[in-house]
């Protein structure tokens, strides 16, 4: 049976031929990049209640841990690209998915261990939800390593257009 629904994701294919990104792989990439989006909601809230920034902590915006999920982000931004017409490095970026999300796990678990033994006491919120979000960004970077559907799905790009600046020029 699990044969059979692997399978079968192999017919999911968009209009360019390649493999569909499928829901779930963004909702990981929501989960890995969380701090990005924490951001985002905090900035637009702020416009209405400037407390909301207080969410981020009492150092403010949490600049070296969006540079830590900034691959994330890039990586999520190539996925979107995945068209014939997509730039030079979207088609750098992409093929190096797998990486990007095991190496941006393994910087989300460094911070997180720092950011708890640094703590002066533990409690259940925030410090058990951390490491909750720690275990889901290993389980995600586990199943895309592990997973030869992840593999091909990384490994496929649109043909560029013919003519267009990604394509070498032929003789």
């Amino acid at each position: 049976m699990i044969d059979h629904v692997q399978d079968s994701a192999y017919l999911d294919v968009d209009r360019h031929g390649v493999l569909r990104v499928p829901g779930p792989l963004w909702l990981g990439f929501a989960v890995l990049a969380r701090y990005w989006i924490l951001v985002l909601v905090v900035t637009v809230s702020a416009r209405r209640s400037p407390d909301a920034v207080r969410l981020l902590g009492e150092g403010g915006y949490p600049w070296a841990w969006l540079v830590v999920q900034l691959p994330i982000v890039l990586l999520m931004f190539a996925g979107f690209q995945r068209t014939p017409t997509a730039g030079r490095w979207a088609r750098i970026v992409w093929p190096q998915g797998r990486a990007i999300i095991a190496l941006t796990a393994l910087l989300n678990l460094a911070w997180t261990a720092r950011l708890l033994w640094q703590s002066d006491g533990w409690a259940l919120w925030p410090e058990l939800f951390l490491a909750s979000c720690v275990l889901i960004d290993l389980a995600i970077a586990l199943a895309v390593l592990r997973d030869r559907f992840f593999a091909q799905l990384f490994s496929e790009f649109p043909a560029p257009e013919d003519g267009a600046k990604t394509k070498e020029p032929q003789a």
